[in-house]
């Protein structure tokens, strides 16, 4: 499967290589997937998630006005699909219409697709959120290439948020069934899909979190052990105190909460791919639009016992600060390394990507990050993939919304323990190995 079917036609640009103080250099290519210029996307485009098993898949979020929609771009045949439980109008939505001119727009709400991990008998199957035409967010279950859809929740409260286990056969969500927010777990998930489902299935769904607060942005460990959440601690949802939990599914579901003493919100939990670290967002309000990164260390003992959970360094040092925060996942994580990518927020340099390798970080004094800039004003959504060099990220350029896919290729991205080879990933002349697994 060659990677360059990925443009969709439009543009292709080459950034300059970054020469930092220690040599690493990273040759980044760059096209655009697709574009709001195509009146059939118009409008904002964001919110990326490449298929983990299929480069050639795509999916990103539109919205237009109120109507919030899923779409899917094969590159195969450089197609276009909305993914959608529910008959939509074949009308091409007009971002420039009259406000009177509202009720001929489809209004819909899908979002927060989710790629199951692995593929099961060959087919991708994925989650998402949907008002589903009944004005309240369920969970979905769909498959590439087949024609239904498969409502999994239908309680009157909000279900959001589905996060599939790493082998692909369970799903976590959050529900305000309960009062606040809690997780649920539905284990043999797919047992369900295609079938006529009217009401929730009996016993199905396991209650995983049953506390006074809130519970939302649930992340699995790759290995499946721990699954870290954002818990409110205190307060109420707009003036709480929120921080990170890790339920351990090796001891019983145990929740440990992690607190540094250090009067500030910990949220959205995101795993480096290798399991033994924890980045999160640094915000004073969850709403707030730059916000600060952190890390944490899991350390566990010769027995698999959980023993701490600290920062990088103790009392919370700040990874990277003025960044561009993630609209529903966590900092990403570069492949096959302990580096993170992540957009600045600096208006002087049109918000660029980020690079820092937490282990140069923490030992080399004179350490500077890499930035990689591209055509993009403004880079957002990032979303990374644990053994491809391949990044995926939501921008603006030539007063148009795109989304992206680049090539990273540098000291802080490793795959199996080797760096990867500009040679390999040129997409110029060809080819991501091994496209299709």
């Amino acid at each position: 499967m060659r990677f360059v079917r990925l443009i969709i036609l439009w543009l292709l640009v080459v950034t300059s290589p970054t020469v930092m103080a220690q040599r690493t250099i990273y040759v980044q290519k760059t096209v655009v997937v697709v574009s709001s210029d195509n009146p059939k996307i118009s409008g904002q485009l964001f919110h990326p998630k490449i298929c983990p098993n299929r480069l050639n898949y795509v999916a990103f979020v539109r919205q237009v006005r109120d109507n919030r929609q899923l779409w899917l771009y094969d590159a195969r045949d450089k197609g276009l699909e909305q993914i959608t439980p529910r008959r939509t109008s074949t009308q091409i939505e007009d971002v420039n219409a009259e406000d009177e001119e509202q009720d001929n727009f489809f209004k819909g709400y899908e979002d927060e697709l989710e790629w199951c991990p692995v593929l099961h008998d060959g087919k991708q199957y994925f989650a998402f959120v949907s008002a589903g035409g009944v004005n309240n967010h369920d969970i979905y279950l769909g498959c590439v290439g087949c024609a239904t859809y498969t409502r999994l929740t239908y309680d009157p409260e909000v279900d959001d948020s589905p996060r599939w286990t790493p082998d692909g056969n369970g799903l976590v969500f959050v529900s305000a069934r309960s009062g606040g927010g809690d997780l649920y777990l539905v284990p043999g998930v797919l047992d369900f899909y295609g079938k006529p489902l009217k009401q929730e299935p009996r016993g199905a769904f396991q209650r995983l979190t049953n506390s006074p607060g809130e519970e939302m942005l649930p992340a699995f460990s790759p290995d499946g052990r721990f699954l870290a959440f954002t818990m409110r601690t205190s307060g109420s949802r707009k003036r709480g105190l929120f921080t990170i939990a890790l339920m351990d599914f090796k001891l019983d579901r145990k929740i440990s909460i992690f607190n540094n003493q250090v009067p500030n919100n910990k949220s959205h939990p995101s795993w480096s791919f290798d399991g033994h670290f924890l980045a999160y967002q640094i915000s004073n309000d969850l709403n707030d639009r730059v916000v600060d990164l952190g890390v944490m260390q899991l350390k566990i003992d010769s027995a698999a016992h959980l023993v701490e959970v600290a920062d990088l360094q103790g009392n919370g040092p700040k990874i990277a600060e003025n960044v561009y925060p993630n609209s529903y996942g966590g900092p990403a994580w570069l492949p096959g390394s302990r580096a993170l990518i992540y957009p600045k927020r600096e208006s002087v340099r049109f918000n660029p990507l980020e690079v820092v390798n937490l282990q140069k970080w923490l030992y080399d004094s004179t350490y500077l990050r890499s930035t990689v800039s591209t055509s993009s004003s403004i880079h957002r959504d990032v979303d990374c993939l644990p053994n491809d060099p391949v990044v995926v990220f939501a921008g603006e350029s030539d007063a148009d919304y795109k989304i992206f896919a680049s090539v990273l290729i540098g000291d802080d991205v490793r795959l199996n323990g080797r760096k990867t080879s500009a040679e390999d990933y040129d997409l110029f002349r060809g080819a991501v190995p091994d496209a299709t697994r």
